[in-house]
């Protein structure tokens, strides 16, 4: 997909998050009523001087930003502590482990054009250019499992998550944005993908490393063509293992501001199935909902108000009784949904842009989201707040 930035296009992918438990492991579905314990809400603050390098392999120089890979992981821990969980903090191991992987798939895309390879795995083949499997200096393991057990990393027994984006500018005068930028606007991303919000979003998450880098795509210009992978890692904890939170829970929520204003895509498609194509007509950020004490949530009476032009945005609800993904592994619990705003006639777009392009929400705009919701069948309650977009992205 494009996006006009000035002289510029951006090709933005979200790819499939995973979430892996051990057997007997917690999750995101606990029962327990107990709220996670709020940590710093920055880790920024966290950065030492002299950490030490994420290790080499087979002589092949290791890159990583670390003050995009903070900042990445720093909007991750900010989102959620914003809307009531805890926050995250920094595991230079898991950082090391994202570290690799980021560098596995930057060779990858470096060195040839894996149209096939899904970003989560290192697999066993050896393609042409060998850049992938175990010709890549950077292999540590095929799956995100044997990549955790090649580092011994002693919390995956609880539950581990991993998400990834990825995005190519592309430049005719060779001036890209910093490192640092499209670190936080790729987590933002992340954050607005709805199946990647949910596995971000898991009230037990205790613990986070990221890793950025750059690279110039396979056959192209360094000058005019950049290329910037974000891998995250977070993980529970024996401390958090089992926590969750209490009531109803939103991301966004309220207060929450500078939220992308479009997702463009997303593995798995949220919106599959419906004939909409989100590379063409994306939707705005979406509304993630969870209320972990319930065994059932019904919500109805959605309204997404544009606060600055006074009119209700059109919505598509996804909850246990329209499931795209029912009885697959994405099919969403019984007490969760996704709230996805529809802007096909919004004309957000600037004034540069094609006037009848969409363009996701309006920037810098106010929009109050409520909604009803019956809990177990016996309970209903009303839900409101008011989020705020940033630049259009």
């Amino acid at each position: 997909m494009a996006f006009n930035i000035t002289n510029k296009n951006l090709y933005a992918v979200v790819f499939t998050s995973l979430f892996l438990t051990a057997c007997g492991g917690g999750g995101g579905g606990s029962s327990d009523t107990s709220t996670s314990t709020s940590q710093s809400e920055t880790l920024l603050e966290q950065e030492q001087e002299g950490l030490a390098p994420s290790p080499v392999n087979n002589g092949a120089d290791i890159t990583n930003s670390e003050t995009a890979a903070l900042t990445a992981s720093n909007e991750f821990s900010i989102a959620r502590s914003s809307c009531g969980l805890g926050g995250l903090s920094l595991d230079p191991e898991l950082e090391d482990i994202a570290v690799q992987h980021t560098n596995y798939i930057k060779y990858a895309y470096a060195n040839a054009t894996p149209y096939d390879l899904n970003p989560h795995y290192e697999r066993t083949e050896i393609n042409a250019a060998n850049a992938t499997g175990v010709n890549n200096p950077f292999f540590t393991g095929e799956d995100f499992r044997d990549r955790l057990l090649s580092a011994e990393y002693n919390h995956s027994r609880y539950g581990v998550t991993e998400n990834i984006a990825q995005v190519i500018y592309e430049s005719s005068n060779g001036v890209f944005d910093t490192t640092e930028n499209v670190g936080s606007y790729m987590a933002r991303m992340l954050l607005a993908a709805p199946y990647h919000l949910r596995s971000l979003m898991t009230p037990a998450l205790d613990v986070t490393g990221s890793g950025v880098t750059t690279y110039t795509p396979y056959n192209s210009s360094a000058v005019n063509y950049k290329g910037y992978i974000l891998v995250n890692h977070a993980a529970i904890t024996e401390r958090t293992n089992g926590m969750t939170v209490g009531g109803v829970f939103t991301y966004p929520c309220e207060g929450v501001t500078n939220t992308v204003t479009a997702l463009y895509n997303e593995t798995p498609d949220p919106v599959i199935h419906t004939g909409r194509d989100l590379r063409e007509d994306p939707i705005g950020q979406p509304i993630y909902v969870n209320i972990p004490t319930a065994n059932i949530a019904t919500i109805s009476n959605i309204k997404f108000h544009d606060v600055a032009r006074g009119f209700d945005v059109p919505v598509q609800l996804i909850d246990y009784r329209a499931d795209p993904f029912e009885n697959e592994v994405y099919e969403l619990l019984d007490n969760e949904a996704f709230i996805l705003p529809l802007t096909d006639d919004l004309r957000s777009c600037s004034a540069s842009r094609q006037e009848n392009q969409n363009c996701g929400l309006h920037p810098f705009s106010d929009y109050r989201v409520s909604f009803d919701v019956l809990i177990d069948n016996e309970i209903l309650e009303s839900k409101s707040f008011t989020f705020r977009t940033g630049a259009t992205n």
